[in-house]
C-alpha cells in the first residue's frame, strides 16, 4: 500500500507521466514490494494508472490517471477551482430539520462541506457554484429533506460579497492552518542531502497535512478571496517541493544507468 502512494504520487510530482524503469526504481526503494511488474498491474486494474507505449521501440509509459490525480489533490484541483467564472450569483441551500431527525442534518452538514459549501447562519448555507452537482449527490444517497430549499441571490442593502465570505468561512483558522502546511514544505529533505528514504517519508507527512487543507479550503475564485488568503503562494511551494522530489527521482535513475539493475 505504501509503495503505491508513494509511486503514484511521484507520479504527481513528474507531471503525471513517467518512463516504467523510473517507476521500478521508485518501488525498489520500498521493502517488502515483491514483483515489481506485478505491482504495476495491479495499480493498473484499480485505475490509478494506465501503462502504454512510448515513443521509442520496447519503452513503456505509466500515466497517472484523472481520478487517481484527483484524490492525491484531495479530491479538487484547485488551480480549476480558483481559475472558474463566476456569474456574481450566490446559491443558498436551506433546511429545518428537527431535533428529532438529529442524524438526517448531520449528514446533510457533512455532505455541504464535501461540496465546499459555506454556512451563513442558522441552516443556510452558501456556494458560489450552481448546485446541480450537490443535488444529484443528494439524489443518489438518498438524503433530500422535505424542507429542503435552493436559491440564487445577490448582496443588497450595502451588503458586500467580502463580507459574505468573511461570514460563511473560517478564513483565520484556515490561515493557521496553512501556516502549518507550509512548515511541513519547509522542513522537506534537500535535493543534495535528502535520500530517497526520507523523501519518501517526508511525502507520508505532506499528504496527509495537504488533503487535510483540501478539506477545509473552500478554494474559491480569485475575485472572491480575501486578500491575505495564503492558498496560492502554498500551492507554488507545494509544486516548487515536489518538483525538487522528480529532480531526486531522476539523479538516482542517472546515477545507476552504469549498475546493472537485477531483473524485475
Amino acid at each position: 500500500m505504501a509503495g503505491s502512494l508513494h509511486l503514484t504520487l511521484s507520479l504527481l510530482a513528474s507531471s503525471s507521466e513517467m518512463e516504467e524503469a523510473t517507476a521500478h526504481w521508485i518501488l525498489s526503494r520500498l521493502s517488502g514490494l515483491g514483483q515489481l511488474r506485478r505491482k504495476l498491474a495491479r495499480l493498473e486494474a484499480a485505475g490509478s494508472i494506465r501503462i502504454s507505449r512510448g515513443r521509442l521501440v520496447d519503452q513503456r509509459l505509466v500515466r497517472l490517471t484523472d481520478n487517481a490525480r484527483c484524490r492525491l489533490l484531495g479530491g479538487v484541483d484547485p488551480e480549476v477551482e480558483w481559475s472558474r467564472c463566476w456569474d456574481g450569483v450566490w446559491r443558498l441551500v436551506a433546511f429545518d430539520i428537527p431535533e428529532s431527525s438529529r442524524a438526517l442534518r448531520t449528514r446533510l452538514r457533512r455532505r455541504l462541506r464535501e461540496f465546499r459549501f459555506g454556512w451563513l447562519q442558522n441552516s443556510v448555507w452558501i456556494s458560489p457554484h450552481p448546485v446541480d452537482a450537490f443535488r444529484q449527490r443528494l439524489g443518489e444517497t438518498g438524503l433530500i429533506p422535505e424542507s429542503l430549499s435552493y436559491f440564487a441571490a445577490r448582496p443588497v442593502g450595502g451588503g458586500s460579497h467580502a463580507a459574505l465570505v468573511k461570514s460563511a468561512w473560517d478564513f483565520s483558522r484556515l490561515a493557521e492552518d496553512y501556516a502549518a502546511y507550509r512548515e511541513i514544505l519547509r522542513s522537506r529533505p534537500g535535493r543534495i542531502s535528502g535520500t530517497a528514504a526520507r523523501w519518501f517519508r517526508w511525502l507520508d507527512t505532506e499528504h496527509l497535512a495537504w488533503c487535510r487543507i483540501a478539506r477545509r479550503d473552500p478554494f474559491l475564485p480569485s475575485e472572491l478571496q480575501p486578500p491575505d488568503y495564503p492558498g496560492q503562494a502554498a500551492w507554488a511551494e507545494r509544486r516548487e517541493a515536489l518538483d525538487e522530489f522528480a529532480q531526486v527521482v531522476a539523479a538516482g535513475i542517472r546515477a545507476e544507468t552504469l549498475v546493472p539493475r537485477p531483473p524485475a
